[in-house]
């Protein structure tokens, strides 16, 4: 179900930077924050105008590590529970670059730990 790759946008990539400026977590690790706060929020990913990819790209193992068939389940039943009609990897980027915009105000990992 997941993919091999996924690419994220330029802004995304530049976020997660500045995030693991702020954090000392690594971009995965941030990543998979940003997966967790989209599906949490229920949120749209058709409108989410992510039309580079330009970015980082992570392999499935990096992205996910040992829990990819938990994130696999994860955002399955977050794409078939909001009817999103999206290829995976379209979706995990368009759900990275949701989360990342919802920690912008993020300065350490206690304003991470309050989300």
């Amino acid at each position: 179900m997941l993919p091999n790759r996924v690419s994220l946008s330029q802004i995304a990539t530049s976020k997660l930077r500045y995030l693991k400026s702020q954090t000392g977590l690594s971009l995965n690790i941030l990543s998979r924050i940003a997966i967790m706060l989209t599906i949490k929020d229920g949120n749209e990913l058709q409108n989410t105008g992510v039309n580079d990819c330009d970015g980082q790209i992570l392999s499935r193992d990096v992205l996910f590590g040992d829990y990819q068939d938990i994130y696999s389940i994860l955002i399955k039943e977050h794409l078939e529970s909001n009817k999103i009609d999206m290829n995976v990897g379209d979706a995990i980027s368009a759900m990275v670059e949701i989360g990342v915009f919802k920690m912008g105000h993020v300065k350490s990992l206690l304003d991470l730990a309050k989300l």
